[in-house]
């Protein structure tokens, strides 16, 4: 048994080997998929278009590669004149199933008319334009346009819409209730037309009779003789314009104007026109545009080479002035090192004239200090005993009063000097367990 999704094989579980879907959970998806193809092509059979186009949803949601039912999606959105839509549904078809695909030929079909393709792409701007129309109160040129859209596209549901709108917008409601005719013979359950029905007093009978109409009239057929309704599109769109602000006013059949003829005429003229624009407009601003943009490059060269020149005085001066702070630096250095040469010279001739009992004294009062927990004045005692003598009383407190103050390192330090310079001290047993660690 091979996965409906991926085409690999289920394994006992009842799961995919590849994609891991669930067989039973898949099929049953893509049951339910046929069966509301199945119903939206039952509905769309009997011009139910919008009916089909909700159930040909709900199969597309259950499997999106439903071919047949995507390709009646498509042809259910060209016959409302959707030619966007419906392409676009036969586009998605044909890259699932890129061959024996009807899509594929649908596509051509529509292709094949350039101009035909082109209407179909402006359609949706058109109706735009008309419904700004119909917004802004330019009701006349909302029913010219609806009437070239339609007169193109006679089967597009949403320009019958707006006409009956306009229609009841101008007090005719019987226009209005022939144009949502219209389109219930083209989809018979069209939610806003028989919206627009009821809300304009139709009686659900009446509804129902129009919707059953739509099985014995064929939209491409002249009207029949239940409405009297004999006229054709453009008649009935262009009687549109009539009572609108003024009830005077009639508007003559819209004819398109065949300028193939004039073709050759309009080039040449184009072609002189051009001609003189150019020399006479725009070469001339042109050149003035290219002279003002020499003036503005030269005038922005000077004031750059003139912004150079002073940052190099500037930088000159700068030099200068450095050269003179490293020299005021380096004389300054020299008295100070002349300075700490005197200084240290008296210092080892007070140190030679200052006697022994000095050394002992700050040896004494540093571990007093010890004693007394001042151990930062321990360490100054200590250090200035060792600048007069060195000894082996000043390391042993300078490194205590090191360890009193939580300072490790340096009292690993004075008990290393200790045990270096003096290797017979009494104190070397006590300091042994720090110098191991």
């Amino acid at each position: 048994m091979e996965c409906l999704n991926c085409g690999a094989p289920v394994l006992e579980n009842g799961h995919c080997s590849q994609c891991g879907m669930n067989y039973k959970l898949l099929a049953k998806a893509y049951n339910t998929s046929n069966y509301y193809y199945n119903l939206g092509l039952d509905r769309a059979s009997v011009r139910d278009l919008t009916g089909a186009i909700d159930a040909l949803n709900l199969a597309l949601k259950y499997n999106k590669q439903n071919i047949n039912a995507r390709n009646l999606l498509g042809l259910i959105y060209y016959e409302m004149g959707e030619t966007v839509l419906g392409l676009t549904q036969w586009v998605i078809s044909s890259n699932y199933l890129p061959e024996n695909n009807m899509a594929e030929w649908y596509i051509k079909e529509v292709q094949s008319d350039p101009l035909k393709l082109e209407e179909a792409n402006q359609l949706a701007k058109q109706f735009n334009q008309a419904l700004a129309h119909a917004k802004q109160g330019t009701k006349d040129l909302a029913f010219i346009q609806l009437k070239r859209i339609l007169s193109n596209y006679p089967h597009f549901v949403k320009g019958y819409l707006l006409l009956a709108l306009l229609y009841l917008d101008n007090g005719n409601p019987d226009r209005a209730k022939k144009a949502l005719k219209r389109v219930l013979r083209i989809d018979k359950n069209n939610t806003l037309a028989v919206k627009y029905l009821s809300e304009m007093g139709v009686a659900p009978k009446d509804i129902i009779g129009m919707k059953e109409s739509s099985h014995r009239i064929d939209v491409d057929s002249a009207y029949s003789d239940e409405d009297q309704y004999k006229s054709d599109l453009e008649t009935f769109v262009e009687k549109g314009l009539e009572n609108i602000d003024n009830p005077d006013l009639t508007v003559g059949s819209y004819q398109e104007i065949n300028h193939s003829k004039f073709n050759l005429v309009y080039v040449a003229v184009g072609l002189v026109l051009g001609v003189l624009v150019f020399w006479l407009l725009v070469l001339p601003t042109k050149l003035n545009s290219a002279n003002q943009k020499n003036r503005q490059q030269e005038l922005a060269y000077s004031e750059e080479v003139s912004k150079k020149n002073v940052t190099i005085s500037d930088l000159e001066g700068q030099v200068e002035d450095l050269n003179k702070q490293i020299q005021a630096q380096e004389e300054e250095k020299k008295k100070e090192k002349n300075s700490q040469k005197d200084s240290k010279e008296a210092f080892q001739i007070i140190k030679k004239n200052i006697p022994n009992t000095t050394y002992e004294t700050l040896c004494s009062e540093a571990a007093t200090a010890i004693s007394g927990n001042d151990y930062q004045k321990a360490i100054d005692l200590c250090n200035v005993a060792l600048q007069i003598q060195e000894g082996e009383e000043a390391y042993y407190y300078l490194g205590k009063a090191y360890l009193g103050n939580q300072d490790e390192e340096n009292a690993k330090s004075a008990f290393i000097s200790l045990k270096d310079n003096y290797p017979e001290s009494d104190h070397l047993d006590e300091i042994k367990s720090y110098l191991s660690e």
